[in-house]
């Protein structure tokens, strides 16, 4: 029962993440990336606090001894600081690529996430497991690749249309989104293993959320305050006319770094940090579906490959 309920936790986030990434795709076409990073860490810092409330609990914290509680924030600090830059480079990233390809990449976190967890919580990686987690990030290939340029077409007013619905991308944009996101894989990995040993040391999925998500925001805060008054900008008057795009990435976020977070964490205390996160690699998947559907972004015909190498590697997974 605690495994398929794991299994529902995980496909929640899955979800709420693949739509997460489409509305942060959609507002930041209206709002800068550090005035959008604030306004929306604000309005997650707030929602998490309410959901931990009626959640969590923090007796931990004070019934704790200190070789325990001070690690636990240590742990907090750097997956809030990590998860925090890797939005920063997640959203820089959007403006560069189409989310289809960017939030694929995202996903490569899961190759650092394997060797952390072997070593850092000796948890054990069965064949089964490392080979449909290598099979579904090769999916990841197939989504985010660039496509071949199409052949010249006679027709003046199909060539016209083309070009009003493909992004034309430069070769350096292209390669620094990509990096961007390889860059973003990276940080939230370290941030998901961070929040792992958190979880571990408290035995709070809830509450820790909320403390590192609260970590970031003040960090952010006083750093917009002192050296940066771009990432104050979404507070400012002269933003108002964009408020409800503000809005749309704040409850974006607070669906998805709130609460999706602390589901696929509580997913990973009942099912396992990495077969939690290889089940996670399919976020991709959901993601392309909803962007061709709601985004009217370009359909790939490479994603019908994509989609035969998830549904193998997540047989694997799960019933082998």
């Amino acid at each position: 029962m605690d495994q398929l309920l794991g299994y529902i936790f995980v496909l929640n986030a899955v979800i709420t993440w693949a739509l997460a990434s489409l509305v942060y795709k959609f507002g930041l076409g209206k709002t800068a990336v550090k005035a959008s990073l604030l306004f929306r860490l604000t309005c997650v810092s707030s929602f998490t606090f309410l959901v931990s409330l009626i959640f969590g609990n923090y007796h931990f914290l004070f019934n704790g001894a200190t070789d325990i509680v001070l690690p636990y924030f240590g742990m907090c600090f750097i997956s809030g600081f990590s998860v925090t830059l890797g939005d920063i480079l997640y959203f820089a990233s959007l403006q560069k690529i189409d989310s289809s390809r960017a939030y694929p990449l995202t996903q490569l976190s899961l190759v650092f996430v394997y060797p952390f967890a072997f070593v850092f919580f000796g948890e054990l990686i069965s064949p089964s497991t490392l080979i449909g987690g290598v099979i579904i990030l090769s999916s990841v290939v197939f989504l985010s690749s660039k496509d071949k340029p199409k052949k010249k077409l006679d027709n003046e007013d199909s060539i016209n249309h083309d070009n009003a619905n493909e992004k034309v991308e430069s070769k350096e944009e292209l390669l620094l989104g990509v990096l961007m996101a390889i860059g973003t894989a990276v940080l939230w990995a370290i941030s998901i293993i961070s929040f792992n040993q958190a979880r571990i040391l408290s035995n709070e999925v809830f509450s820790t959320n909320f403390i590192r998500i609260f970590i970031a925001t003040i960090i952010i805060g006083i750093y917009g305050i002192v050296f940066d008054k771009q990432f104050l900008l979404g507070f400012k008057k002269e933003s108002r006319v964009n408020l409800k795009y503000f809005a749309y990435i704040g409850i974006a976020g607070s669906l998805s770094l709130g609460l999706a977070d602390s589901l696929f964490y509580k997913a990973a205390q009942l099912n396992g940090l990495v077969l939690t996160s290889t089940i996670t690699a399919n976020t991709p998947m959901a993601q392309q579906l909803l962007s061709v559907a709601l985004l009217k972004e370009k359909f790939r015909p490479r994603f019908l490959v994509a989609v035969a190498l998830i549904i193998l590697g997540n047989y694997l997974i799960l019933f082998l």
